[in-house]
């Protein structure tokens, strides 16, 4: 290997020891290695993106490796280096039997390779082994999901008026109800040749009042002046009150929740679960021991005798737009696929919950590199003159914004008119039960089967 010498200073007889250094600090005059041959390793958990690194081809894939690639090669031009690079798929876990690690961690172990070209987690088990010198990527990994329907919380046909407006709106319709009733019956006491059939029962007076409130009109009229002024203004009540009514409903069933925004919250709901199947993602989901993880881990990703919910990108985002279901996945990278697969109106309602406990991840280099301070000054150099942020843009996604809020519905689902069915199942049940009761009151003869028939 060549020599290189540097004039450190001058010596005279007068003056002694002049400085000649162009510079004392070190890593501006020693950047220049002549063309020496620097190494550096490359996670890619996918073949093809050896092939995509600069022409930024499926930026969803490997994105973090593609932006550090590019920073790698600025900074080996700039040390005047000569450049060689290597493949794994793995960024690094140590093996509990032999405890050798494999991947990029290994390689610099094994001083293979002098930078880690793909960052990585910073973990206590790697702190002491390798050197942490930027943060280059400010990308993080979260599980992405489609706000639920309103109506999937909570019953949606009942919010949109509030308390005192459902008592007074009750009140208001047994007012009118029992005034409508008196004055059918101070109409049949005033009136002579009555006929049966004219004699309204209290049940035809609930339905005189069903049908008010239900817009349906009604089947018997008041004969009387107070009746039908009581009739009337029901009916005038509740025009106005179904109109605020129909008004607030139809945004309602378009409405999504707000109330997931924790992990708690997310593990309680009834949201589908699954994680893009690459290598950190199964070794830091599986050894997550807060208990709030771990049961999610437990439950929802990995359940016992279960098929696990580990899956590659296309089918989780697949999935996550249909409705219903949460994906955990590089953030950024997740929204490239949603910008470019999700109709507008999708796009709005989408939100996202962090679950490992990790920073952003770190470049890497050798232990006692003696190329650590030249790399970690170009490194800010390149962040302070906007190339960093320059390559991030150009890989990343940021979230999709939601344009179309309001501008496109969606059909109304099942779940939103679950209550509807359920009210109307109540209905002909208990008219069956009735039904019921009625012929067995019809055929009873003795007074004894009477008696327990009525029972």
């Amino acid at each position: 290997m060549e020599v290189i010498y540097e004039d450190y200073g001058n010596w005279s007889s007068h003056g002694g020891i002049i400085d000649a250094r162009p510079t004392r600090i070190t890593t501006r005059r020693r950047m220049n290695l002549h063309g020496k041959a620097l190494r550096a390793s490359l996670v890619v958990t996918d073949k093809n993106s050896v092939n995509h690194l600069t022409d930024y081809g499926d930026r969803h894939i490997d994105s973090i490796t593609k932006v550090n690639y590019v920073l790698t090669n600025h900074i080996m031009d700039v040390m005047n280096a000569s450049k060689r690079f290597t493949y794994t798929s793995s960024w690094g876990i140590k093996n509990r039997t032999s405890s050798k690690w494999d991947g990029m961690v290994g390689e610099l172990l094994d001083e293979k390779v002098d930078f880690g070209g793909t960052p990585l987690f910073m973990t206590t088990d790697r702190v002491p082994l390798i050197e942490y010198v930027s943060m280059t990527v400010p990308t993080y990994g979260a599980f992405i999901f489609r706000s639920p329907p309103l109506s999937y919380v909570t019953n949606i046909f009942y919010l949109p008026f509030r308390d005192t407006v459902w008592l007074a709106s009750f009140a208001l319709v047994a007012l009118a109800t029992f005034i409508f009733f008196f004055s059918w019956r101070i109409n049949i006491h005033c009136r002579k040749n009555v006929r049966p059939n004219e004699i309204p029962r209290f049940s035809d007076i609930i339905m005189n009042a069903a049908g008010a409130v239900t817009q349906q009109g009604a089947h018997m009229e008041s004969k009387i002046a107070s009746g039908r002024v009581s009739s009337f203004f029901l009916f005038l009540s509740m025009f106005f009150l179904y109109t605020a009514y129909t008004a607030n409903i139809v945004a309602l069933l378009q409405s999504t929740t707000t109330s997931i925004s924790t992990l708690k919250d997310l593990l309680d709901s009834s949201l589908e679960f699954g994680v893009e199947d690459i290598v950190y993602n199964r070794y830091y989901f599986k050894m997550m021991t807060e208990p709030l993880r771990k049961t999610i881990y437990d439950t929802k990703i990995a359940p016992p005798g279960k098929k696990d919910k580990f899956m590659n990108k296309t089918e989780g985002i697949a999935k996550m737009r249909k409705g219903l279901f949460a994906f955990h996945t590089e953030a950024r990278a997740g929204y490239k696929m949603i910008e470019e697969t999700f109709y507008e109106h999708e796009k709005c309602g989408l939100n996202e919950i962090e679950y490992l406990q990790v920073t952003y991840p770190w470049y890497a280099i050798r232990k006692f590199s003696p190329y650590r301070d030249i790399v970690k000054v170009q490194l800010f150099k390149l962040r302070e003159h906007g190339i960093q942020s320059r390559e991030v843009d150009k890989i990343y996604t940021r979230k999709p914004e939601c344009s179309s809020q309001g501008k496109n519905f969606e059909s109304v689902r099942l779940i939103d008119c679950h209550v509807i069915l359920l009210i109307i199942a109540s209905g002909y049940g208990l008219a069956l039960i009735i039904f019921i009761f009625e012929m067995l009151v019809k055929f009873c003869d003795s007074r004894v089967t009477k008696a327990i028939c009525m029972l």
